[in-house]
């Protein structure tokens, strides 16, 4: 009989307002097909993953927000030495769940494993999806960006509360005070030297730098619409416009429609360097992580990610 190996981030906003019950439901709803782990540190990921390598166990489920998914798909990728690991079962529990929304994974985290325990008592086939991955640091996720989506995150993050709501109020108000600030707020310029696969972009001034292998980066913006193009690759913008310039073509940034301007780059890559010469913030995944002087994000391997 397969087996489910599931890691629980108590930490997650859901699984906190739920008193943390995940842990519990999850072995009653899995019974003998799962073996639950709660981690309440990122070292305990490395020891669940040992483990769970030595039961070869058949699929991945992890339940916490973007973030809980990049820090989990890390130490795997690292303790099973980028031999395949276990396709992905993305029982959610964040605020954003912006991976789930690439394969458009329906329905809660209890929900999602108890159609995948059906379909393996069924003896049912199992669809997935591959995804590329990023290598961010030493870090693997699936979505990069510093200037106006590190400058976004921290305006998000402000004032402790979190959801789709607080994600529009931000947005909205950042294109209004773009319209009459052009370096504040979100649209806090950085100045940086980027290079993609080897070619160094002609400008310098940057309002931001955004790369996904998921073409959805929240409330409703396709902007990577070329993320799915090519294997252990992604989709990268990297604008210099001015915050009008941005403004007024942001229908574009919202359909995934390319835009065209000699201060903006737009295509498929699988290296960026970025060199700052000095500490900086940068996004990853929906989390906020500082750098500074070379930051190096490049393709890293392809992921399964379980459809039910």
């Amino acid at each position: 009989m397969q087996k489910i190996g599931i890691i629980v981030n108590p930490h997650a906003k859901k699984n906190e307002k739920q008193n943390n019950k995940s842990t519990e439901l999850f072995r009653a709803i899995g019974g003998e097909l799962v073996e639950v782990r709660t981690t309440q540190n990122l070292d305990e990921i490395f020891t669940v993953a040992e483990e769970f390598k030595k039961k070869k166990i058949d699929y991945l489920a992890i339940s916490g927000g973007d973030g809980t998914l990049h820090h989990v798909l890390s130490r795997f990728i690292l303790v099973y030495r980028n031999k395949d690991i276990p396709p992905i079962v993305i029982l959610k529990g964040g605020t954003m769940d912006t991976i789930s929304r690439s394969i458009n994974l329906k329905g809660k985290g209890p929900e999602i494993l108890r159609r995948l325990v059906d379909t393996i008592k069924q003896d049912k086939p199992i669809t997935t999806q591959y995804r590329n991955t990023m290598k961010i640091g030493d870090k693997y996720g699936f979505l990069f960006g510093l200037g106006i989506t590190s400058n976004f995150l921290v305006e998000y993050y402000r004032g402790g509360d979190t959801g789709p709501w607080k994600a529009v109020k931000v947005t909205l108000g950042g294109i209004i005070k773009g319209i009459f600030n052009t370096n504040a707020g979100l649209f806090r310029r950085l100045n940086a030297r980027v290079t993609i696969d080897g070619y160094e972009l002609p400008f310098n001034d940057f309002l931001g730098i955004l790369a996904a292998t998921v073409e959805n980066i929240g409330i409703g913006f396709n902007a990577l619409y070329r993320a799915y193009e090519k294997d252990y690759a992604f989709h990268v913008l990297a604008t210099g416009m001015k915050p009008t310039e941005v403004v007024f073509r942001v229908w574009n940034l919202k359909v995934g429609r390319k835009i065209h301007h000699p201060l903006h780059f737009d295509d498929i890559a699988s290296t960026i360097v970025v060199h700052i010469p000095r500490r900086f913030q940068y996004m990853m995944d929906g989390e906020l992580y500082e750098s500074s002087g070379e930051l190096i994000v490049k393709a890293g391997p392809r992921v399964r990610i379980v459809y039910v």
